[in-house]
Parts: C-alpha cells; sequence; structure tokens
C-alpha cells in the first residue's frame, strides 16, 4: 500500500520497469564519489525499482503476480543487458537491496520463455558473469547473496555442467 500522497504513480509496464532499472543502475556509473547525496538519491532509485521489480515478479501478499508480466520483465531484463548489471552492482548495493535482488533472480532464472528459459540462455552466453559471483563469494558482505545466485545456477541442469 502505498502511501504517497503528493503523487500518484501508475504502475509500470515490464519494459518499462526493465528499462527503469537499468537506467538506475547506469546512474550509480556516471555519480562521482564527490557528489555524495546525487549517489545517496540514485541509490534509493535502484532499491526502489529493484522492490518494483519483486512485486512485479512475486507479488505483494496481497495480489498475485501476473504470469504474462513475469514473463515479459524476464524476457526484458534479459534484452536489455540488465542481468549483467545485476551482478556487477551487487557488492554496492544495500542488504535488503541484494536481499530483494536474489529473490528477483531466482524467480527469473526459472521462468521459460517459448519454452526457453531467456535468463539461462543469457548466462550461457556470458559466462563470465559466474566468474564474477564466483570471486565475489570471497567477499564476506556479499557471500550470501553470490552463494544465492550460483545456486540457483547450480539448479539448472544447462547451467550446472
Amino acid at each position: 500500500m502505498s502511501f504517497s500522497f503528493f503523487k500518484v504513480s501508475r504502475p509500470k509496464t515490464p519494459s518499462e520497469l526493465a528499462k527503469a532499472v537499468k537506467d538506475s543502475f547506469n546512474a550509480l556509473d556516471s555519480i562521482t564519489v564527490a557528489e555524495v547525496k546525487a549517489l545517496e538519491k540514485a541509490m534509493e532509485e535502484v532499491e526502489k525499482n529493484i522492490v518494483a521489480m519483486r512485486v512485479m515478479l512475486a507479488g505483494d501478499g496481497e495480489v498475485e503476480p501476473n504470469p504474462d508480466q513475469v514473463v515479459q520483465l524476464t524476457l526484458e531484463v534479459c534484452n536489455e543487458d540488465v542481468i549483467a548489471l545485476f551482478i556487477h552492482k551487487l557488492p554496492i548495493l544495500g542488504w535488503e537491496a541484494r536481499k530483494n535482488l536474489v529473490h528477483c533472480w531466482s524467480i527469473m532464472l526459472k521462468q521459460k520463455v517459448d519454452s526457453a528459459s531467456c535468463c539461462v540462455q543469457y548466462m550461457e552466453n556470458h559466462l563470465e558473469l559466474l566468474d564474477f559471483l564466483v570471486v565475489c563469494y570471497d567477499n564476506k558482505e556479499i557471500a550470501l547473496h553470490c552463494g544465492g545466485m550460483l545456486r540457483e545456477c547450480i539448479k539448472l541442469p544447462r547451467l550446472a555442467k
């Protein structure tokens, strides 16, 4: 339930949400360390978009997720190369954002689009992302999240080879 009285936000479509997630992650790169307020604002935007993605993928406890939107969001995330951003930006995210991102990851990895899993195909084509997760596993701050993402990949027969 939203308590924003000043701005009524309409639900984003899966393609709008995927683009918003990508843009918010990319904004983190364009902000220098000197711009602390801007960095905090960009991080809030990333966290807000990750929560919106989790709600679209898993529902909010009151409303079940729309299967068509789940599939569409998964496809858009793959097409927009957002998966690479998920993995590369994991170390700079806060605890809640990482937790939500891992939950989204586990849902999207299992989604089939036209009898094929586009996330699995994406990972097969970008094996360096698995290597990055393995290397990041040594970082005790994000080991739990990297481990969760790696376990989800191992559960899939095509990536476990």
